[in-house]
This record gives structure tokens, sequence and C-alpha cells, in this order.
């Protein structure tokens, strides 16, 4: 197994707001599929991708200058239609100075922090896990791992059946939801540290939140955009 990242640094021309960031990259993103040509020959919104925000913002919680951020995925074609697509792009926000196209291999998964927050709707009635909400961890637990399950079939036209939930330990990081905001709509989410165990079909899953986002919301708003140590 192995995903394809890019590093692709930009300058912002204007100021924004690390809640509102996301969004804009989420149309930065469809918008380079379009002039690529990409959602002409295949789905028309790709799935199992996902980006990161543009790292730490100031104290008022806003990016601005020279920033980088990164984007996933398990399909080769998709990555380089996105690398082409953005090289010397601007628009009224971005202004891309440069992208870096990068295979990494599975290496084990030693632990997975989320570097945005982890949105799950919750199929029984629609709403974002949240301790105000539900509070059970063990439904998030099977939220993620069903997730996880979902996408690696997908991806790789293969059936998984781990004999335990991916996830040995997990901490969630802040005691109350946080918020991006996507087309009018706020999302809840939290950040999490998970350890992964140790075998094969936990550490497929695991990679496999790396390349796609963990949780819901990965392609619209980079939801669970994870960055990880291995034991190499």
């Amino acid at each position: 197994m192995h995903f394809y990242e890019l590093k692709i640094k930009t300058n912002l021309k204007a100021p924004i707001h690390f809640r509102k960031s996301p969004e804009a990259l989420s149309k930065l993103i469809a918008t380079a599929l379009i002039n690529s040509g990409y959602t002409e020959h295949n789905e028309k919104k790709p799935k199992n991708y996902v980006f990161s925000n543009m790292g730490r913002a100031d104290e008022k919680g806003i990016y601005q200058g020279d920033k980088v951020f990164y984007f996933r995925t398990f399909k080769e074609d998709l990555a380089q239609k996105i690398a082409k697509s953005l090289f010397l792009y601007e628009d009224n926000i971005f202004k891309i100075k440069g992208v870096d196209f990068k295979v990494v291999p599975q290496k084990h998964i030693k632990e997975i922090f989320t570097q945005n927050p982890v949105f799950v709707v919750m199929k029984e009635n629609g709403l974002f896990w949240t301790f105000e909400k539900s509070g059970d961890i063990t439904t998030l637990l099977s939220a993620l791992q069903d997730n996880l399950i979902r996408k690696y079939e997908t991806t790789f036209n293969k059936k998984i059946k781990p004999e335990n939930n991916f996830i040995e330990y997990l901490q969630i990081k802040n005691q109350k939801p946080q918020t991006f905001t996507y087309k009018g709509a706020k999302f809840f989410g939290y950040k999490l540290e998970i350890k992964p165990r140790d075998d094969e079909a936990s550490q497929k899953l695991a990679f496999t939140a790396l390349a796609t986002g963990l949780g819901h919301k990965n392609s619209s708003v980079g939801g669970g955009f994870c960055i990880y140590k291995t034991l190499s």
C-alpha cells in the first residue's frame, strides 16, 4: 500500500480565518479538478481524498503571507491532475508558488494525531457526534472503524475483517467541539490522538486514515487530516 501526497506552497493574497480556510481550500481543489478535466472523465466529485489546513494561525486565528498545505489520496491520477492544475494557479485568495509530489509507502504506524478536527455524522439522527449529543465513546469508535472499512474496500475492491477495533488507545484532545464552516453550515468535531493496534488489518485501516482522513467531511473541509509517527 502507498498513497500520494502533495505539498502545496501558496501565498495568501488576503487574510483568512482558520475556521473559514478549509472551505476556501476545498473550492481551490474543486476548481483545480475542473480545470484539469478530471471531473469530465471520472466521478462528478471524487471522494476518498483529504487535505490539511495551513498550519498554525496567528493569535487571532488568522492565516496570512506564505503558507503550506497538504493533499493526500490513494489515486495517482487524481494527485497528478491536481499537481499539474495547481502549478502557477492564482485567484483572489491563493497564488500557488510550488507543488511537491511524494509517494508515501506503508510503514508501521505508532501514533496518529489529527491536525484537523474529526467530524462524525451519526446515521440515526444526522447530527455530529459530540459529548453533549452522544458522549458514547463506543459509538464513536465503531463509526470511525466502519467508515475506514468502507473506504478501504471501495479503494482496493477487497474485503477487510478486523478482529477488533483498530484503535487500541484513544484520547480526545479538546473538551468542547471545534467548529468549521462550510456553505453556511457548522461542522462540529474533535481532535484525536490514537494508537492503532499492531495487527495487519488495524495497520491497513490506520494507513487508510492517513490517506483519506479520519471520519467524515474529508473532501469538503479536510476533516480528520492526520499527522503520524512510525516505528522507523
